[in-house]
């Protein structure tokens, strides 16, 4: 005998659905089943991308380390080249150039088993260590390295089988939304230190983060310092006004952030958001991230579990602490009252595209 039990109704689901709500969003806990496989599937896809990608990675590194003419006895070098300094530097480089290929050529045809993931990480920290042995931090690729630390945790076995359990596919999924949280939690710890820092300045009386020039003043400073003249800088120091929403709208992007990874309504419109971030990064301030715009691109807006076409409602009202005063406003019933509303969502909207 088979026993159906709503995960909804029981008291943690309860409380969960209240903690939700009570930052802006009705839609239903209910997960889609009937859209499991596509989404597992989908999954599958891009973790085999991520890891085609850290080949190309690794791939155009292993001419630069191997062919590279510095001495490392001379250089600031982080822990992870250690063992660097026991053994000849030719050694040393013909040694990380080979890791690099076998690493990222194991990511690519054997990332469905624990070793090649492992190996993959190691790999990316080592190249971490090589390019920051100047004394400077570029955080770069800190990013990447940890999603492939999270993915140590994705289920192993081939994906044929492993599409016919279901067990198998939400791990699969679950990992995926895992990585999608750590970077979300990232932005999210941004957030908070941008905002408690511009607090403190508030309570002082200090010209700060939250004045309506503070994005001008900030463009104005980092123009001088570097003596680079962003393609778009001039647009907000001639008009403060104009950057105080952007800098606003920020701070509220990023202090929430961690919430999305639980809103398939949101997580789309929140890839889209970072990623128009990180090109005003780049065309106010000269400060590029490309391995951050695929990030973004990968985990969230190509999320597997993201509802691909919500209505301009759904997502208002699935806003963090303005939710609540859409759904006021918008008059849409709360997903008790509709009876759980995300299966109805997922019906209409369908999954990622």
């Amino acid at each position: 005998m088979t026993v159906s039990v709503d995960l909804t109704q029981t008291a943690p689901g309860r409380g969960l659905r209240r903690l939700r709500r009570s930052c802006g969003s009705a839609a239903s806990l209910a997960p889609r089943f009937t859209q499991h496989r596509s989404m597992a599937e989908r999954t599958v896809l891009l973790v085999t991308v991520f890891y085609a990608v850290t080949l190309f990675q690794l791939y155009r590194q292993t001419h630069f380390v191997y062919l590279w003419g510095g001495n490392l006895a001379s250089k600031d070098l982080l822990w992870p080249l250690w063992w660097t300094a026991y053994v000849p530097q030719d050694f040393a480089q013909t040694l990380l150039a080979s890791l690099y290929l076998l690493a990222g050529l194991a990511g690519v045809f054997f990332w469905r088993f624990h070793l090649p993931r492992m190996l993959v990480s190691v790999a990316l920290l080592q190249n971490l260590a090589f390019g920051n042995m100047d004394g400077s931090i570029n955080h770069g690729g800190h990013e990447w390295f940890w999603i492939s630390v999270v993915f140590w945790f994705l289920p192993t076995g081939s994906a044929r089988t492993g599409l016919d359990d279901r067990l198998w596919r939400v791990r699969m999924m679950i990992g995926y939304a895992a990585a999608a949280g750590l970077i979300l939690l990232f932005y999210a710890l941004s957030g908070l230190w941008k905002v408690a820092d511009g607090v403190g300045q508030l309570v002082s009386g200090e010209f700060g983060a939250f004045h309506p020039d503070a994005m001008a003043a900030v463009l104005a400073r980092r123009s001088m310092e570097t003596l680079n003249d962003p393609l778009m800088a001039w647009m907000i120091i001639d008009v403060p006004l104009l950057g105080w929403p952007l800098f606003m709208g920020l701070y509220y992007v990023e202090l929430v952030a961690i919430l999305i990874v639980f809103r398939p309504e949101l997580i789309r419109v929140w890839g889209v958001i970072l990623v128009l971030f990180h090109i005003g990064t780049l065309t106010f301030m000269q400060i590029i991230f490309p391995d951050h715009v695929l990030i973004n691109l990968l985990l969230f807006f190509l999320a597997p579990w993201a509802i691909a076409r919500p209505g301009w409602r759904e997502v208002a009202v699935a806003l963090p602490v303005f939710g609540i005063v859409f759904e006021k406003v918008l008059s849409i019933p709360s997903s008790r009252a509709r009876g759980g509303g995300a299966p109805a969502l997922a019906r209409s909207s369908g999954s990622g595209s």
